[in-house]
């Protein structure tokens, strides 16, 4: 064998394993275009991290502005430390339908229903929301019915308040308007709902004038009123609320519409 032999197998004896990472190859040992190669792949790597952070910050600058929103709109929906929700406008009436006082209908339709209800009673605000569009829609709008609300205050000096601030709406020609918004927002049994600093919002928010609400809270014959509806009802057999009475002579409690709807129906057959 030659010694040019032996010095070209010692040569390949010498060269660096497949095996290796081209990363653990120093710069120094790499060629000038596979360094260049390398720069332009850190570039990119970088250029993907600083995009990968504009995108983490937007999504954080995001969640961080969802998260200020909610509590700003919680804020605003809260209308003291009570807690409740801010006093809120109830729907709007149907013009169309004939009102007087506290009757709703026309003055001659053939069935009368009277409720018996509390505005703190979560049946009798359940039966508003959903019964009692119901009842208007299908009886009272097509001059079937007429319907009429009586005060049973039984659940304590919240509901006592409500009602008489309800009776200085009725003197006003505004009770349906302020009804309606005692029950928008009703909010459980003496929780504060019916305190007089929301009681007061309700009654601008019905378009009262306001002096004359102020004077009407403080006579002795509102409150007597309401102390007489109660009486009324106790005399004639009420113990709960809602209850409705059809002609003066059925009568049912609770808020489902079916129950309601068989006694009208029953009653308008036999007209």
């Amino acid at each position: 064998m030659s010694g040019n032999d032996k010095k070209r197998r010692s040569s390949r004896g010498k060269q660096p394993s497949q095996r290796q990472h081209p990363e653990a190859q120093t710069k120094a040992q790499q060629p000038p275009q596979g360094r260049a190669d390398s720069r332009r792949a850190q570039r990119v790597i970088a250029e993907r991290r600083a995009r990968r952070r504009r995108i983490l910050m937007l999504i954080g600058g995001g969640i961080a502005g969802a998260l200020i929103l909610v509590v700003a709109l919680i804020v605003f929906n809260r209308s003291d430390d009570s807690g409740l929700p801010a006093v809120a406008a109830a729907p709007a009436l149907d013009p169309s339908i004939p009102r007087n006082g506290r009757t709703l209908g026309a003055p001659d339709a053939p069935v009368t229903v009277v409720e018996w209800g509390d505005y703190q009673c979560p049946a009798c605000a359940f039966f508003w929301e959903d019964g009692k569009p119901q009842l208007i829609r299908d009886y009272v709008a097509t001059g079937k019915v007429k319907f009429e609300f009586r005060d049973y205050t039984f659940l304590g000096q919240e509901s006592v308040d409500a009602a008489i601030a309800s009776v200085c709406a009725d003197r006003q020609g505004k009770f349906w308007e302020f009804h309606d918004l005692l029950y928008f927002n009703h909010s459980g049994e003496n929780q504060g709902a019916f305190s007089q600093s929301r009681l007061r919002q309700m009654a601008e928010l019905a378009g009262l004038d306001m002096e004359q609400y102020s004077s009407c809270l403080g006579d002795p014959a509102v409150a007597a009123e309401v102390s007489a509806s109660l009486q009324a009802g106790r005399t004639a057999g009420i113990s709960s609320t809602p209850t409705f009475v059809v002609n003066d002579d059925q009568k049912v409690s609770g808020a489902s519409i079916a129950s309601l709807r068989q006694l009208i129906d029953a009653a308008l057959a036999g007209q």
